[in-house]
């Protein structure tokens, strides 16, 4: 028998499991009688509830909340309704933890914050001046203006005044400026690419976007008269250096002394291209000289004028792409016979040269670790292992062998190799300088690449050896990570992409108030919705619904959705004519990223149709809340009590929603502090609706209070007309030594003041957040709003006027202090009060500023995510590892 447990049965476990806990109740055996108290008959039906739940246990609950108290009440697990799809089915255990069983897809990644889409494909504004649609860091490039350079030469020398911007990025103290000497024509747009056609006599200067930057080259038609100096003027942030780096590149260092970004050395190639490997096989490296004044720096490219005239040139050539490769961590090679460490030579070997050490033959083999945390869980379509083979016994073809393998270290030796488990791939890609054609050779690596990819591994390892270890044919010796030239060293291509996830957190509505798992709405053109999961934060997610009447079983209709930003909300109204009332139906959905489809469907919600249906002015106004937030941001409340309208018990808290909400507050405890949040515009009467608290009022506002499943607060009003207020204000619990401070993305934490010493940060109190506040208006669009701190109050501020589109809803408060994210943000917030820059590591100073800059809040999370291996910037490694190597942080960041 499977039953499906309510907020009114867990409210009942709860009382049961007090009552039960409480010394001194009497409860007479055999039952009731005529002479039983009414406490005893309460008493007596409760024992008997237990007994029913000991023979039906409660197998579901909707929400993960539910979910947990009725495991914890029964000591067993209990499938969460909500988070069923077709290849999860997730667990609530009696610990409070999860557990997830997935057929195919791999368990959701841990994101800071929400990914927002980035749309690189450029557009043409009024003016001329181009922009990408949308780019994370406000990509611009320039329209037509000023007369192009007649040459080249004349170009670069050309005073710094006549230099124009040419793509930007950032604004205000963070943008950078890569400028253009002399006039541009109106560039040819494709995609993300604009070309300014004969920027120059003969030649093409073509910018293309990428998600993260751009990327810019001249291609040349002919070969340049007088040569193909190039000038290009950078503009950077104040406190911003640029310096050559070793290799010929440049690295862009900040005023602590890190290395923010990092351009590879220019190169340049013609249009020949080596049919066995793809790779152009005529490339010169590009000189360049880096100098700075100020805050622009001046990159001067020096082409090789007698490569670029040579008759064996093939035009077009283009000069300077950037190319991106994953690093390498480590590599080394063994020889029998050898007993030293080569992970620093710049060699790697394979094969037998044809000599021994004493009887031992010198046969060598090669063993590389890469990062793949950059591709894991993503969809491998292809991989390839390059190495640069500059020597071969031959120039005959010998085939070699890639292996997967375990990782090797400084103490790998031909004695004490990492165990080859299984044979990748064979190659017989043989170069040589002896041949006159030393250059990359290949190996498809697919198979094994996909292998880490499924495993979400960090980092992986494979080995090298010949296929013929006898043969001295078979001999070969390729660049290694240490070579001078950092054009050669070993290389990992790999095209993937990210499989959409089929839908979770599916609802119909409005009001999106679900019982028993099936949602009800009253009008035969309902919305439904989903939530968007996908590794890849940078796709646009096409959600596809599919409608069935479940009472003949027949797909009544199939409805696309229009593209929303990854991880976030699809949503479609149902077509008139498809849906009849009275009639109940189920959906289910699948996603599309522009590339992938998701794994089939989601398994089907249930949502009945009725017209008649009118909910109550709480399901009216609860049903406006919850359209304006995302589908997945579920209630946590499981119970009730005299006082409490709402009481959710979570792994770390437990959050009360009082009936009175003008007189009471919200009260939020954990074992760190307590909390008490008024709640703005509230009434004296409040209404549960499923696991929310909502206070109607005849006048202009309409409250509701959300328990969240991270253990906090969610408090939305709803302005019904412009006679609304302004402002809205939250009172709140400031402890001891703690004080409120807003950060710049508009979000208050709570710090504490801290100890003298920075490594110890206070154990006695503790921290809390307020996400930053937001407002929609009856259009869905964002009303201007902000917060500020007045004493203990928090006030948000909505600038509506009498023409606004309402209702407006407004999030004036959303707390959250959950105890793992709230110890390690105490810990940072300690370390940043006490902190003191003398005799400290720029590492430190770097990761203090990150700090200061997003919060101690995203801070937490942000080791949280370091702390579980999920991807990160290679800024934030460096600033996170800093933070680490702080023994109090360490110690209270530990997830």
């Amino acid at each position: 028998m499977r039953t499906t447990w309510h907020a009114s049965g867990i409210a009942m476990l709860a009382a049961t499991a007090v009552l039960l806990a409480t010394p001194h109740v009497a409860v007479a055996a055999g039952g009731t009688g005529p002479g039983d108290t009414e406490a005893e008959r309460a008493v007596s039906g409760l024992l008997e509830a237990v007994d029913q739940l000991r023979t039906h246990p409660i197998t579901e609950a909707e929400s993960v909340d539910a979910a947990q108290t009725a495991a914890r009440m029964q000591d067993h697990r209990v499938e969460v309704l909500q988070m069923r799809t077709e290849t999860d089915t997730v667990f609530a255990n009696p610990d409070g933890t999860l557990t997830r069983e997935t057929s195919v897809a791999p368990v959701r990644m841990l994101k800071d914050g929400r990914w927002t889409d980035v749309d690189v494909d450029l557009r043409r504004k009024a003016d001329g001046d181009i922009v990408a649609k949308a780019h994370p860091q406000g990509l611009a490039l320039a329209g037509e203006g000023g007369t192009p350079a007649p040459s080249l030469r004349s170009a670069a020398a050309a005073p710094q005044t006549q230099a124009r911007d040419l793509v930007t990025l950032g604004s205000g103290d963070e943008r950078i400026a890569v400028q253009w000497k002399g006039g541009l024509p109106a560039p040819r747009l494709s995609g993300h690419t604009a070309t300014y056609e004969n920027a120059v006599p003969g030649g093409d200067l073509v910018v293309e976007a990428t998600r993260t930057g751009f990327e810019q080259f001249l291609e040349l038609r002919r070969a340049p008269s007088g040569g193909a100096p190039l000038v290009l003027p950078v503009v950077l942030p104040e406190g911003m250096t640029a310096k050559a780096a070793t290799g010929g590149g440049v690295d862009f260092v900040d005023d602590s002394g890190e290395t923010v970004a990092t351009m590879p050395a220019p190169t340049m190639w013609d249009s020949q291209v080596d049919p066995r490997s793809g790779e152009h096989v005529n490339r010169r490296r590009v000189a360049m000289d880096v100098t700075q004044s100020g805050t622009t720096v001046q990159l001067a490219l020096h082409p090789d004028t007698d490569w670029l005239a040579a008759h064996g040139t093939r035009y077009p050539v283009t000069i300077d792409p950037a190319t991106d490769a994953l690093d390498t961590l480590f590599d080394t090679f063994v020889q029998g016979g050898d007993t030293t460490d080569q992970s620093a030579s710049t060699d790697l070997k394979v094969g037998w040269p044809g000599d021994k050490e004493g009887t031992t033959k010198r046969v060598a083999r090669s063993f590389l670790t890469f990062r793949t945390a950059n591709f894991a869980d993503a969809l491998v379509s292809k991989a390839s292992l390059k190495l640069w083979n500059y020597h071969s016994w031959s120039c005959e073809k010998r085939p070699w062998e890639v292996w997967s393998a375990g990782a090797a270290d400084t103490s790998t030796r031909w004695t004490k190799q990492p165990a080859m488990t299984e044979k990748i791939a064979t190659s017989t890609g043989t170069r040589s300088a002896s041949c006159n054609n030393a250059g990359w050779v290949t190996a498809d690596i697919t198979e094994l690449a996909q292998a880490w990819s499924s495993a979400r591994a960090e980092t992986g390892s494979l080995a090298l050896k010949a296929g013929d270890e006898s043969d001295t044919y078979g001999w070969k010796r390729f660049r290694s990570a240490n070579a001078v030239d950092e054009n050669q060293i070993p290389t990992l291509e790999v095209t993937y992409n990210y499989r959409p996830y089929n839908g979770v957190n599916l609802q119909a509505g409005a009001p999106f108030i679900s019982s028993g798992g099936i949602f009800r709405v009253n009008t035969t053109t309902p919305v439904l919705r989903f939530s968007t999961v996908d590794s890849n934060g940078e796709d646009e997610i096409t959600g596809t619904y599919e409608i069935t009447d479940t009472a003949t079983g027949k797909v009544v209709t199939t409805v696309n959705a229009a593209p929303v930003p990854a991880n976030s909300t699809s949503q479609v109204k149902v077509p008139a004519g498809k849906l009849v009332s009275g009639h109940t139906y189920s959906f289910r959905t699948t996603a599309y990223d522009g590339t992938h489809y998701a794994n089939g469907w989601s398994d089907p919600v249930r949502f009945t149709v009725d017209t008649a249906w009118r909910p109550t002015a709480a399901e009216h106004a609860l049903g406006l809340a919850n359209t304006y937030s995302d589908a997945a941001d579920v209630t946590a409340a499981t119970s009730s009590d005299s006082s409490y309208a709402a009481i959710a018990v979570t792994e770390d808290n437990v959050v009360s929603v009082p009936w009175d909400g003008r007189n009471n507050a919200i009260d939020i405890r954990n074992d760190l502090m307590p909390n008490r949040l008024t709640i703005p515009a509230a009434g004296t009467k409040g209404t549960r609706v499923g696991g929310n608290v909502v206070y109607t009022s005849s006048g202009p506002v309409d409250t509701v209070v959300q328990p969240t499943v991270d253990g906090g607060s969610r408090t939305l009003n709803i302005l019904k007309d412009g006679s609304a207020p302004h402002d809205y204000e939250t009172g709140f619990t400031v402890p001891a030594g703690m004080k409120a401070v807003t950060h710049d993305d508009g979000s208050v934490s709570l710090y504490a003041a801290g100890d003298e010493n920075a490594e110890k940060a206070p154990s006695s109190d503790a921290a809390g957040f307020f996400d930053a506040p937001w407002a929609k208006d009856a259009a869905g669009n964002d009303v201007p709003t902000a917060y500020k701190v007045v004493g203990d109050k928090l006030v948000q501020h909505v600038d509506f006027d009498a023409d606004s589109a309402f209702p407006i809803v407004i999030d004036p408060s959303w707390w959250s202090t959950t105890k793992k994210i709230a110890k390690c943000a105490l810990a940072v917030s300690g370390f940043i009060f006490t902190f003191t820059p003398a005799g400290s590591s720029k590492r430190v100073l770097t990761a203090v500023k990150l700090v200061k800059k997003i919060g101690v809040k995203k801070t937490a999370k942000l080791i949280q995510t370091y702390a579980k291996r999920r991807k990160l910037t290679s800024a934030h490694r460096k600033a996170v590892a800093a933070l680490l190597g702080i023994p109090a942080l360490k110690k209270a960041c530990k997830f």
